[in-house]
C-alpha cells in the first residue's frame, strides 16, 4: 500500500512538472493593432506567416481598427501595440504617454493618379485633389510629392472625400475630382484603365511614414522584454520583405486576395517605401511634425524624444550585425 501511496506521488509530481513546465513554455498572447488592410502593415504579416513572433514566444493577435479609435485602445490596454503612425506620434506632440519604436515604411506608399488629360505634375495647377481627409496619410503624401516635383501647394485645391481608396478610386472615375492619392495596387489598376500615374514614393528626398511599432511609456517601461520581442519580430518582417521577394508574394496574395500578378507588380512598386530595418533620418521625424503641428494646433518646438525612443531598436540592429544579418543594400 505504501509502495503504491508512494509511486502515485511520483506520478503526481512529474505531471505538476510537466503542466508548469507547459505553463512557462506557453505563448505570450499580445494584441497588436493596424489601421487597414493595406501593404503599409505587411511585414508584421509576413513576421506572422514567417514565424517570427513563434520564435519570440509570442501569440499575437492582430486587429483591425481604425486609427481614431487606437489612441483610447492604447491608452486603456485593450491593445498593447499599434502599427499606426499618424494618429500615435499626434497624440505624442500633445503629450500623450505614446513613443514611436520604429518605422516600418519612411516614405509614403502613395502615388498621384490623375485623369487621362493630365499628363504631368505642372498640368495639376488649378485642379482637385481628392484625399480621405486633411491631414491624413495620402493627403499629406500627396503634399510631399507635390513639393518634391516643385509644384506649390496653392496651385491645387485639395478635397476631403472622406472615404477609402476603392471609393476614392470610383470618384476619379466619375470625373469628381482630377487626382487621388492611392496606394499600390491602386496606382497599377488605374495606370491600365488609361488614368496617369504623376508621382510616388521613388521623388521624394524626405518621406512622411505612416507605419510604425508603437507603444505606450509604460508598456515599455514595465514591459521592456516583450516590447523588445514584438520589435525584433516585426523588424526581422521588414529585412524578409527586402530579401526574399519570391517568398514574399504568396504572403501579399493570401492576405489581401490578389492575383500572383497584382501582388508581384505591387512589390515593385512598394518595395522604395520600406525601411531596411526599421530606422529612418532625423528629418523624416520632423517632417512628420512639422507636417501636423496645425492639426494638433500647436507651434511650438517638439523634441524627437518626445514622440521617439529608438533605444530598443538601436539593441536589435546590433544584435542582427552580431548575429552576420546585415540589412540588405537599396
Amino acid at each position: 500500500m505504501q509502495m503504491k501511496l508512494t509511486c502515485m506521488i511520483s506520478i503526481l509530481s512529474v505531471l505538476v512538472s510537466v503542466i508548469a513546465s507547459s505553463m512557462s513554455d506557453a505563448a505570450e498572447k499580445i494584441t497588436v493593432s493596424y489601421s487597414s488592410r493595406t501593404y503599409a502593415f505587411l511585414p508584421a504579416q509576413v513576421a506572422v506567416a514567417k514565424g517570427f513572433f513563434k520564435d519570440e514566444n509570442l501569440d499575437p493577435l492582430l486587429i483591425q481598427m481604425r486609427s481614431q479609435v487606437t489612441v483610447p485602445a492604447l491608452l486603456s490596454g485593450e491593445v498593447n501595440y499599434t502599427l499606426s503612425f499618424g494618429n500615435i506620434i499626434a497624440g505624442a506632440m500633445q503629450g500623450m504617454p505614446f513613443k514611436i519604436l520604429a518605422v516600418l515604411t519612411d516614405k509614403p506608399l502613395h502615388h498621384i493618379v490623375a485623369r487621362p488629360e493630365i499628363k504631368t505634375i505642372a498640368d495639376l495647377r488649378g485642379k482637385r485633389i481628392g484625399a480621405q481627409r486633411i491631414g491624413g496619410s495620402d493627403q499629406l503624401a500627396a503634399e510631399a510629392i507635390l513639393q518634391a516635383k516643385g509644384l506649390d501647394l496653392k496651385e491645387v485645391q485639395f478635397v476631403t472625400l472622406g472615404a477609402d481608396e476603392p471609393v476614392r478610386a470610383e470618384m476619379l472615375r466619375k470625373g469628381l475630382v482630377d487626382a487621388i492619392c492611392v496606394a499600390p495596387p491602386g496606382p497599377n489598376r488605374l495606370a491600365r484603365e488609361g488614368f496617369n500615374v504623376l508621382g510616388g514614393p521613388k521623388d521624394l528626398r524626405i518621406g512622411s511614414p505612416i507605419s510604425a511599432v508603437a507603444a505606450t511609456d509604460s508598456r515599455i517601461k514595465n514591459k521592456r522584454d516583450e516590447t523588445k520581442k514584438v520589435l525584433r519580430a516585426v523588424v526581422r518582417g521588414l529585412r524578409f520583405i527586402h530579401e526574399r521577394k519570391e517568398e514574399v508574394i504568396p504572403i501579399m496574395v493570401k492576405w489581401l486576395n490578389q492575383t500572383p500578378d497584382v501582388a508581384r507588380d505591387s512589390y515593385d512598386l512598394i518595395l522604395p517605401s520600406f525601411s531596411l530595418d526599421g530606422s529612418t533620418i532625423d528629418k523624416t521625424f520632423e517632417f512628420a511634425i512639422d507636417a501636423r503641428k496645425a492639426t494638433v494646433k500647436s507651434d511650438k518646438p517638439i523634441p524627437l524624444s518626445q514622440v521617439r525612443d529608438i533605444s530598443l531598436l538601436r539593441e536589435i540592429q546590433k544584435e542582427l550585425r552580431s548575429a552576420n544579418l546585415e540589412a540588405p543594400v537599396r
